[in-house]
């Protein structure tokens, strides 16, 4: 219904988009505040920039991911919008924003506010993959069905005139955060295995008896490895209790921020991590991973680790349409074969 709304309010036929006219500026809206999408598409700015280094690059996004965005050093604005703005405020916040050429907004389906936030952009590009939206002149859809996230942005770029080669992802860390993580680690740098337990729902986390029978294991069949396990401010309480107990497991005592994470991330020997956004983390840093996913082939599709060297292992499949399974529900010796082989073949 929302959809129907917004589109007979705010849905407007636009010009067709002449890519033989270049784009001077370049809007990316990141409203969903999703880490993990945030950093797949993390290779675009670099990579805009290397080719047109003089076009200008917004980004839009909420308040809670700004820090993604404030030091990259290849973006030229970052401007703040709520996750949820009520129809009212749409055309008084992006009246505050300068024009842009070009918009790159990637949601499925269009809420009434998102049909009114393009209307009141003006660009005369605006790329998304929402089928039946007129105000959608570059629509993608067809050329990324199937394909990996970070390929709507490739094909986004592309549809602009800008060529894409280099798809590494990027992570501003900051000299500050490394070492305060550097001082944790001591000597254990670049010799510990850290794990990721939690993603952002009880289904895509391991339940605190699973967390202990993974931790356990590890530590059986890889004693000469510290382990170092990661938390939130959701979960540190329980990691704090979960680690005090058992020697040679430790955590930071008070994550505060994603960047944390990253440090622990990056100087790992080898990473575990359930899906969510550290398994792009640690792309950014080429860290050697075994990524636990549910079995969804298309989830796999849009969201597997696509660098090297990386294994993945899947929960076991549903007994019935109406089941879901935790992401804990895996082979554990499964787990201990993949991450003895990396460590076999990374050293």
């Amino acid at each position: 219904m929302n959809f129907i709304i917004g589109k007979y309010l705010f849905d407007k036929s636009v010009d067709k988009f002449d890519v033989s006219t270049p784009i001077k500026s370049l809007l990316l809206i990141r409203g969903d505040g999703k880490i993990g999408d945030s950093i797949v598409s993390s290779f675009l700015y670099r990579e805009i920039k290397k080719h047109q280094p003089e076009l200008n690059i917004g980004v839009l996004c909420t308040a809670n991911s700004q820090h993604l965005f404030n030091n990259d050093p290849f973006i030229d604005q970052v401007h703040c919008y709520p996750k949820r703005p009520k129809l009212w405020q749409v055309s008084r916040l992006i009246g505050a924003l300068p024009h842009y050429d070009a918009v790159v907004f990637l949601p499925e389906v269009l809420k009434a506010r998102d049909f009114l936030m393009l209307r009141c952009l003006k660009a005369r590009a605006n790329v998304g993959v929402a089928k039946n939206v007129a105000l959608i002149n570059c629509n993608i859809a067809e050329k990324v069905s199937g394909q990996h996230s970070q390929q709507y942005f490739v094909e986004a770029a592309k549809q602009l005139g800008i060529d894409v080669e280099d798809l590494s992802y990027r992570f501003n860390l900051s000299q500050a955060i490394e070492d305060d993580i550097l001082a944790f680690l001591g000597d254990k740098k670049g010799r510990y295995i850290a794990l990721n337990a939690f993603g952002n729902t009880q289904k895509r986390s391991f339940s605190e008896a699973r967390l202990r029978e993974v931790i356990a294991a590890l530590r059986d069949e890889f004693p000469q490895y510290p382990l170092v396990i990661l938390s939130s401010p959701v979960t540190q309480k329980l990691v704090n209790k979960v680690v005090a107990e058992v020697d040679h497991v430790f955590c930071l005592s008070n994550t505060t921020t994603v960047e944390q994470n990253a440090a622990l991330i990056k100087f790992s020997q080898l990473f575990v991590s359930v899906d969510t956004a550290t398994v792009h983390l640690a792309h950014c840093f080429n860290t050697p991973m075994v990524a636990i996913y549910r079995q969804d082939p298309e989830n796999f599709a849009m969201w597997a680790p696509n660098y090297q060297p990386t294994k993945a292992i899947f929960a076991r499949a549903v007994v019935n349409k109406l089941e879901e399974v935790n992401v804990g529900e895996f082979d554990l010796n499964e787990l201990l074969l993949k991450i003895n082989d990396l460590l076999q073949n990374t050293q």
